[in-house]
């Protein structure tokens, strides 16, 4: 057999859809598909924002990477411009079921809201011996 310069030169190329840039590209349109769908969820949540103001919340909330259904869950709990504080609440293991838990009368969703730290409700929860966790 003939040596061929480059080595890889008689390898042959990757089925459709396995390679890299078939990946990378698959991604991106999945960020881009998520990117939409939070965009018609902000829009139906605040419908007054305009879209120069609902693209980077969009794009904030497809960054997490959440399945719709759980992105749409967290922003009817904690509100449009809270993708960040999901992000901490997902750091800390605080779980959207525990959204509606009463700490020290209030709800952790309204703590959240009023812009308490996630692991400050989180010591909070403690404190009262609960689990904030799924």
């Amino acid at each position: 057999m003939p040596l061929t310069w480059p080595p890889y030169a008689d390898a042959r190329p990757a089925p459709p859809g396995h390679g890299r840039a078939d990946r990378d590209a698959r991604r991106r349109e999945d960020h881009r598909s998520l990117e939409s769908y939070a965009f018609t969820i902000l829009n139906r949540q605040a419908p007054h924002l305009r879209t120069a103001q609902l693209r980077p919340r969009a794009q904030a909330w497809a960054q997490l990477g959440l399945w719709p259904e759980e992105m749409q869950a967290w922003i009817g709990a904690l509100g449009v411009d809270r993708a960040a504080v999901v992000l901490d609440c997902t750091t800390a293991g605080i779980a959207l079921s525990a959204m509606d838990v009463v700490l020290d009368g209030i709800r952790a969703k309204r703590l959240l809201r009023g812009g308490e730290p996630a692991f400050s409700v989180l010591a909070r929860a403690a404190s009262c011996g609960r689990s904030l966790g799924a």
